[in-house]
Order: C-alpha cells, then structure tokens, then sequence
C-alpha cells in the first residue's frame, strides 16, 4: 500500500510540475484557441457560401434562382429546362428587355449555391415579408412545374416540400 501511494504522489507532483513549469496550462489555452479559430473560419466560410443568395432583394430574381436549383437537383440542368425556365419567367414576370440579364445573373448565384434547400432557407424571408398567398402558391407551382419537366422525382418532391413549409404552405414537420 505504501508503494501505491508513492507511486500516486509521483505522478501527482510530476503533474503538477509539467502544469505549472513546463507549459501544460499554455498547452490547454492553445488548443482551446485552436478550436476558437476552426470554428470561427467554419462560421465565416458558412457566411461566404450564403453572400450571393443574401444579395437578392427581389421576389422575381429568388423565383428564377429556386428554379434552376430544382433543374439542378436531378443534374445539370439540360438546354430544354433552361428554355422552359426562361419560357416561365417571361411569361410570368415579364421580363423581355432584361431576361438575358437576369438568367445570368440568376445562373451564376445559382452556381454558388450549396443545393435547393439552402437557397429556399434563405430565400423564405424575403417571400414571406413580400409575397401574397396566392403568389407564393404560384411560386410553388412555378417549381413544381420545372421540377415535374423531365418527370417527377423523389428528390423534387422533397425540395418541393422543404420550398413549401418554409413559405408557409404546408404544415412544419
């Protein structure tokens, strides 16, 4: 028993030493640090993917993004869903004079963002402060309309459905 004790007490005071002598408090503050940085560049990176999505300000330029998000969500988008794209937000919006315009400039924030269901997260503020009811079940049915294009798929109908809880359409599960 007397020899486990020692053995304790050596421990202990090469412990205690190694904390106060040798740098084992600096050690714990620099790894506590390190983590302090991971997770301020993970929430700065986080921040960075969100910027171009965060720009729109308008319902009509959130509508056409969400709309090449959901071409994209089977695969790149082919020529014939970027016409039927085009084909709706002429229609709809009326844009004639500035369609070109806006399709590239739809298509590059579109290319910066992670998937459909970031861009609908980010995009539910701007609908639900400035869209009707009725607008934002015509958004719904804009979507849904590219999304069933080449027919339906397991992955559209959950974008669909995240699109339509964040807007208030659906009930929140």
């Amino acid at each position: 028993m007397p020899i486990a004790a020692l053995i304790l007490s050596t421990l202990a005071l090469w412990t205690v030493y190694w904390f106060v002598r040798m740098g084992g408090i600096d050690h714990f503050r620099a790894k506590q640090a390190q983590r302090n940085e991971a997770d301020r560049l993970a929430k700065a990176q986080a921040a960075a993917r969100d910027a171009p999505l965060r720009t729109v300000d308008d319902p009509r330029d959130a509508a056409v993004i969400l709309m090449l998000l959901m071409a994209r969500e089977g695969g790149d988008p082919t020529r014939e869903q970027i016409a039927a794209i085009e084909g709706i937000a002429r229609a709809t919006f009326g844009f004639e004079h500035d369609l070109r315009d806006r399709m590239a400039q739809a298509r590059f924030i579109a290319s910066r963002a992670i998937g459909f269901a970031q861009a609908a997260v980010v995009f539910a503020d701007l609908f639900n402060k400035r869209l009707t009811v009725d607008e934002k079940r015509q958004l719904v049915d804009m979507v849904e309309e590219v999304a069933n294009f080449e027919g339906p798929h397991e992955a559209h109908a959950d974008a669909l459905g995240v699109l339509a809880r964040r807007v208030g359409l659906a009930p929140a599960q």
